[in-house]
């Protein structure tokens, strides 16, 4: 038995002197159930990377149609512009009850989109730092952020200030 190769854990045992048909022959059975296997588990692979292309679309699908809905308040009611403007002087006219709450639902809104991105379940989408930006370059934003601030985890606060405008004043009031 010097010139086989016999392995004791393997059911099939294939010797160089065994022509290659005869193997087949008197194995062909092994052979198509580990090619059947084999299969199974690429087919399986390709099935789950495409469920998860899926269930990413539709968080994305999800998160859009809330960002509408919430930025739809925006447009329908007028009192709330003033949240975007970079020269609301919160000395002269303190945040409304009606902008503090649609910014905290903005806040929301972000929190929910980091931990999305964060956990792997949607990617960032393009400009989502630029918003971030452009919305925290504001006194309201930053104000009813303060406000908040101390209810949320971390990271989450070290990702929403990273979007603070350099050298731009910590507002304390809300």
């Amino acid at each position: 038995m010097m010139g086989r190769a016999f392995v004791p854990w393997l059911p099939v045992r294939y010797t160089g002197n065994m022509a290659l048909p005869q193997w087949l022959t008197d194995n062909w059975f092994t052979a198509l159930q580990s090619f059947a296997i084999v299969s199974g588990f690429v087919f399986t692979s390709i099935t789950l990377r495409r469920d998860e292309r899926t269930r990413r679309i539709g968080n994305l699908f999800k998160l859009t149609a809330s960002h509408r809905e919430l930025w739809s308040q925006f447009f329908v009611r007028p009192g709330l512009r003033r949240v975007m403007s970079k020269k609301a002087d919160l000395s002269l006219e303190p945040v409304t009850e009606d902008e503090s709450l649609f910014v905290r639902f903005l806040i929301l809104h972000i929190n929910s989109a980091h931990h999305a991105i964060k956990y792997g379940l949607m990617d960032a989408p393009d400009g989502f730092d630029a918003d971030l930006s452009d919305l925290f370059a504001n006194p309201i934003p930053r104000a009813v952020w303060q406000s908040l601030r101390h209810f949320q985890d971390r990271d989450f606060i070290e990702f929403v200030e990273s979007h603070f405008p350099h050298g731009g004043e910590r507002v304390t009031e809300a």
